[in-house]
C-alpha cells in the first residue's frame, strides 16, 4: 500500500513540476513579445538625447475604426544623465499616419526629473487617420511618434542646451478600417392651396453600419421660410424627416409664375467622407383664385339645395373646371362647373365645402354653415284650357309624377309618368326652407265627355296626390256645323277675286 501511495505523490509532483516550467515559458515569451491590452499593443524604446537617456513606452491600438476615437498614452522617464542635468521639458507629441500629420502641446512644457515619470496622452480621430477612406474601405499604414523636447545639460562645466523633435518609435503597424455606411435619400414636393404652400420634405436613412455626424438640407431658386435644415447625428437603422415651404400666398405680390429650385443634400460621416445629393425642379406656380358661395342658411333634406358659386377671376374660354362639395367632410357632390349647383344634404346641422380646381388657376375652397330639416312632398295640379299644369315640391332625386284621367264610369282612358328630375325647376320654399320645385304640363287630347285628372307625387320621402281636376271636353255642334260650312265659302270668294278682277280690267281696256 505504502510503495502505491509513493508512486502517486511522485506523479503528481512530475505533473507540477512540468506546468510550472510551462508557465515560466509563456512568461518568458510574454517578456520578449510586446505586451497587447486588447486590441492595442504596447511599444518601449530607450533613446539618448543631448546626453540624457529616456525610457519612452507607448499604447497603440492595432485597429483603427473609424467611427471612434482613440487616447494613445505616451509615457516619459529620465533613466540616466551623463553630465549634470539642469532641465528637461517635454513640450509636445507629434504623430504621423501616412499623409495626416497630428501635434500635441500641453498647456505648458512638461518638466521630467530623473526616475520620475511623466505621461501625455494624444487624442486622435476618425478625421485625422481616416481620411479619403470611402465606406468599406481598409488600409494598412504605419505611424510614428515624435517628441518634441528642451534640454540643458552641464558637461565638463559647460552648458550644452538642446532642443528640437526626436523620432522614438519610427513604424508600428496599423490597421485602419471604415465602416459600411451607406446614406439613403428621399426628396419629394407638395402643394396645398388655402393657403397656396410649396412644401419640401427631405427623408433621409442610414443602413449598414456606424453612423453619420450630420445631414444638411439646402433649398435654393426659390423664397423658402428656412433654407437650410439639419439632421444631426443618426444612426445606422434610423430615418430623419425634415422638411421646409414657400408660402405662395403670403409672398403676395412677390411671388414668381416660374421657380427653377434645387434641393442638396449633404452627409457627412464621422471620418469626412461626404454623401452628396442634388435634385433640381422647376415649380410652376399657378395664378391665385378666390371662390365664394351663397348657400340657403336653412334647407329640405335630401331634396337638392341650390348653391351659387362666384369665382374670382372668372371662368376662361377653354378653362376646365370641376367642382366638388363637401358635408361634413364627406363628399356628396362631384361634378363639371356651373354658376349654380345643387347639392342633397343629410338632415342635420354641418358645414359644407365646395373646392373648385381649374385646369390654369390654384384651387380655390368655400364654407358655408346650413341646416337641413325633414319636409313632406307635396303637388297641386289645374287645367288651362286643354292642357294640365302641374307643380311638385321638393324636388327627391329619382321620384316621378303620375298623371292619370278618369272618364265618369270610372275608367283609365290616360296616363303618363313624369321623371321629376327631367323636368324645368325654380328655387321655392316648403315650411320655411329653400328647396326646388319642378313643373309641367300634360295635354288633354280626350274625347267628348266628363273627365277627373288625378296627379301624384311619388318621392322617397312618400307620397302626395294633389285634389281631383274636373275637365269637360265638349262635343261638336251646330257652332261646329256652321264653321264646316263658312270654310268653303271663303275659299270661293277667295278664288272669285282674282277673276272679277281680271274682268273688270279687261272691259276698261275695251271701252277705250
Amino acid at each position: 500500500m505504502f510503495p502505491l501511495v509513493a508512486s502517486m505523490n511522485q506523479t503528481r509532483l512530475v505533473g507540477m513540476l512540468r506546468a510550472v516550467v510551462l508557465a515560466a515559458f509563456i512568461l518568458g515569451l510574454s517578456i520578449v513579445a510586446p505586451v497587447v491590452y486588447g486590441q492595442a499593443a504596447r511599444k518601449e524604446a530607450l533613446v539618448k538625447i543631448n546626453l540624457v537617456w529616456l525610457k519612452v513606452s507607448v499604447v497603440v491600438p492595432q485597429e483603427l475604426v473609424a467611427t471612434k476615437e482613440y487616447s494613445i498614452p505616451v509615457t516619459v522617464r529620465i533613466t540616466e544623465v551623463e553630465g549634470g542635468l539642469k532641465v528637461f521639458y517635454l513640450k509636445g507629441i507629434r504623430i504621423l499616419l501616412d499623409n495626416s500629420l497630428l501635434e500635441y502641446v500641453p498647456d505648458t512644457p512638461v518638466l521630467l526629473k530623473i526616475g520620475e515619470a511623466q505621461t501625455l496622452e494624444v487624442k486622435i480621430t476618425p478625421r485625422f487617420f481616416a481620411q479619403q477612406m470611402a465606406p468599406g474601405d481598409v488600409k494598412d499604414s504605419n505611424m510614428r511618434i515624435d517628441i518634441s523636447y528642451y534640454s540643458e545639460v552641464i558637461k565638463d562645466g559647460q552648458l550644452q542646451v538642446d532642443s528640437g523633435y526626436y523620432s522614438v518609435f519610427a513604424s508600428i503597424p496599423v490597421r485602419v478600417v471604415a465602416p459600411r455606411t451607406y446614406v439613403y435619400v428621399q426628396p419629394s414636393l407638395t402643394e396645398v392651396y388655402e393657403p397656396y404652400l410649396v412644401i419640401f420634405s427631405v427623408s433621409l436613412w442610414v443602413e449598414g453600419e456606424g453612423f453619420i455626424e450630420n445631414a444638411r438640407v439646402e433649398v435654393s431658386g426659390v423664397p423658402v421660410q428656412c433654407y437650410l435644415l439639419t439632421t444631426g447625428r443618426v444612426n445606422a437603422g434610423e430615418a430623419k424627416t425634415v422638411s421646409t415651404l414657400a408660402n405662395i400666398t403670403g409672398l403676395g405680390p412677390f411671388a414668381k409664375t416660374r421657380y427653377n429650385a434645387e434641393v442638396k443634400v449633404t452627409a457627412v460621416t464621422p471620418w469626412g467622407y461626404v454623401y452628396t445629393y442634388s435634385y433640381p425642379v422647376t415649380i410652376e406656380v399657378r395664378p391665385l383664385r378666390k371662390a365664394q358661395i351663397s348657400a340657403p342658411a336653412l334647407a329640405v333634406a335630401d331634396a337638392p339645395t341650390p348653391v351659387s358659386i362666384t369665382l374670382t377671376p372668372p371662368q376662361e374660354g377653354g378653362e376646365s373646371i370641376t367642382v366638388a362639395a363637401y358635408w361634413n367632410r364627406q363628399l356628396v357632390y362631384s361634378g363639371v362647373f356651373s354658376p349654380t349647383i345643387y347639392v342633397a344634404l343629410p338632415e342635420g346641422e354641418g358645414e359644407l365645402t365646395v373646392r373648385v380646381e381649374s385646369s390654369k388657376y390654384t384651387p380655390a375652397m368655400a364654407s358655408a354653415k346650413i341646416k337641413t330639416i325633414s319636409a313632406k312632398p307635396r303637388v297641386s295640379a289645374w287645367v288651362t284650357g286643354s292642357t294640365l299644369q302641374f307643380q311638385a315640391a321638393p324636388l327627391y332625386p329619382g321620384s316621378t309624377i303620375e298623371v292619370k284621367v278618369v272618364d265618369s264610369a270610372g275608367n283609365v282612358v290616360a296616363s303618363s309618368v313624369y321623371p321629376a328630375d327631367a323636368l324645368p325647376r325654380r328655387i321655392t320654399e316648403v315650411e320655411g326652407a329653400t328647396t326646388v320645385e319642378v313643373s309641367g304640363s300634360h295635354p288633354l287630347n280626350l274625347g267628348p265627355g266628363a273627365y277627373t285628372v288625378v296627379v301624384t307625387y311619388n318621392s322617397k320621402a312618400g307620397s302626395a296626390t294633389a285634389p281631383p281636376v274636373s275637365y269637360q271636353a265638349a262635343p261638336a255642334g251646330p257652332a261646329g256645323l256652321g264653321q264646316l260650312l263658312v270654310q268653303p265659302l271663303l275659299l270661293a270668294a277667295i278664288i272669285a277675286i282674282p277673276a272679277v278682277a281680271a274682268v273688270i280690267i279687261l272691259l276698261r281696256r275695251r271701252r277705250t
